[in-house]
């Protein structure tokens, strides 16, 4: 586990570099281009925690032209422990994005007495950020990432489509706080997150190359 972790990290130094910079500047811009009036660019809250999560499937897409895939199932790593590297990643790279723009957020929110509206944040862009690899880590490890090409680019477009027109109409019409149901978005996004990673062990377990 350690090993491919430290693999993978090494990857997303040498190609991703760019991607982790944009995230990081899009996470700064997040809180800055939030308005009193509770409005802002909705795409800087979503770009990071979403390019955050998916970055796996990133990965998965660089293996498959090296045949790395191929190469590994000869060593002594169960494909099951191969599936948890990709989804631990994945969630830690969500963790580090969601904390800087919420970290973004609170900068500006706090001083504006507007700290309640960082748990509804928090749920929203948990639901947003960890459903599209929830939707697509199964898909991947069952047909890998080139034979499901278009339908990835398919359901990643509609999903940050929707997420995007249906957060911004939130916040312009200052709808964000969400009350009791706050934490239970999250929880539900995790639930998902857990039941795509059950799935995807199995499906990994039956490919063949």
């Amino acid at each position: 586990m350690k090993g491919l972790l430290k693999k993978d990290l090494l990857m997303i130094v040498k190609y991703c570099r760019f991607l982790v910079l944009m995230c990081l500047v899009f996470a700064v811009m997040s809180g800055f281009s939030t308005e009193e009036d509770g409005s802002g660019n909705f795409f800087f809250l979503v770009y990071p925690v979403l390019l955050g999560s998916i970055m796996p499937i990133t990965l998965m897409s660089y293996d498959e032209r090296s045949h790395w895939d191929l190469y590994c199932s000869t060593l002594p790593l169960s494909r099951k422990t191969v599936v948890n590297e990709r989804y631990l990643l994945g969630f830690l790279c969500f963790l580090v994005f969601l904390a800087l723009t919420m970290l973004s957020q609170a900068v500006v929110l706090l001083p504006q007495g507007r700290g309640g509206e960082l748990g509804d944040l928090v749920g929203m862009l948990c639901l947003i950020g960890l459903l599209p690899p929830a939707v697509m880590l199964p898909i991947c490890f069952r047909w890998g990432v080139e034979k499901a090409r278009i339908l990835y680019y398919v359901l990643i477009g509609v999903m940050v489509a929707g997420g995007l027109i249906v957060g911004q109409e939130l916040m312009l019409a200052g709808a964000m706080r969400m009350g009791s149901a706050t934490w239970l978005i999250p929880l539900l996004a995790l639930l998902l997150f857990a039941a795509s990673w059950v799935l995807s062990v199995k499906l990994y377990q039956k490919r063949e190359f």
